[in-house]
This record gives C-alpha cells, sequence and structure tokens, in this order.
C-alpha cells in the first residue's frame, strides 16, 4: 500500500512526466491518499483567482480511484507524537506533513510517494518513494 502525497497528485495532474512514469510504475499496488491531502489540493484550486472547473472535475476524477485514509482521533494522537518528537529532536517539519503521516502510520500504511523527500524522512516509520 502507498500515500499518493499532495506533491504527487499535483504533479499527475499536470502530467508532470516523472509522476506520470511513477504511476505507471505503481498502479498495480494499492493506492491511497488522506483528506489531509485532499485538502491541501482543493485549497490550491480554490486559491486561484478563478478555479477551473475543469480541474476540479479531473481531481474529483482522480481521487475517485484511492481509497482515503480519514484524520481521525487515532490519527491525531500519532500525529502529535510524531510532531512532538520532531520538536524535540530540532527537526521540525510542516504541520499538514505530521498529519498525513499520523493518518497513514495510525492505519498501517508506513510509504508515501512524494516530491518532498526531505521532511517525511525524518518520520519514523515512514517509507518514502521519490520520482
Amino acid at each position: 500500500m502507498r500515500c499518493l502525497d499532495t506533491t504527487f497528485l499535483i504533479d499527475f495532474l499536470k502530467n508532470d512526466r516523472y509522476a506520470v512514469d511513477k504511476a505507471s510504475e505503481i498502479k498495480e499496488d494499492t493506492l491511497i491518499t488522506t483528506s489531509i491531502n485532499i485538502f491541501e489540493v482543493l485549497l490550491g484550486i480554490y486559491r486561484k483567482k478563478e478555479p477551473a472547473r475543469d480541474e476540479m472535475e479531473k481531481f474529483i476524477r482522480l481521487i475517485s480511484n484511492f481509497d482515503i485514509l480519514h484524520f481521525d482521533m487515532e490519527s491525531s494522537f500519532t500525529a502529535s507524537k510524531i510532531t512532538a518528537d520532531l520538536i524535540r529532536q530540532g527537526r521540525e517539519i510542516d504541520a499538514m506533513d505530521c498529519l498525513i503521516a499520523g493518518a497513514m502510520l495510525s492505519k498501517n500504511c508506513n510509504t508515501i510517494v512524494t516530491r518532498n523527500k526531505e521532511h517525511f524522512q525524518r518520520i519514523k516509520g515512514i517509507r518514502v518513494e521519490g520520482y
């Protein structure tokens, strides 16, 4: 099982050659994303002066192919522990990345496909796949 990070989802939607190649490579695996990743992509779409309807429809079609890990109470406990550990180590990362990792690890998913390798590599128990 692989979790598709926001960077991957955006790059795939933009037909980025590396993301498309990675998608072909992993298409037989169980692919998931989190409600946090969905939020981040939608935020980018809505922040545009004039959000494109076709862009939204394309994104909705894309995520309809994946199981979605929702951020729940167990995710909150896991994410807060990850965040506290990283702060204590002086290796703090973006809070959204901690929330994504919390949702993943609390649901037994330990692999993320991302361009943001530096941040996720700091999280114990997360295997990072770049593209």
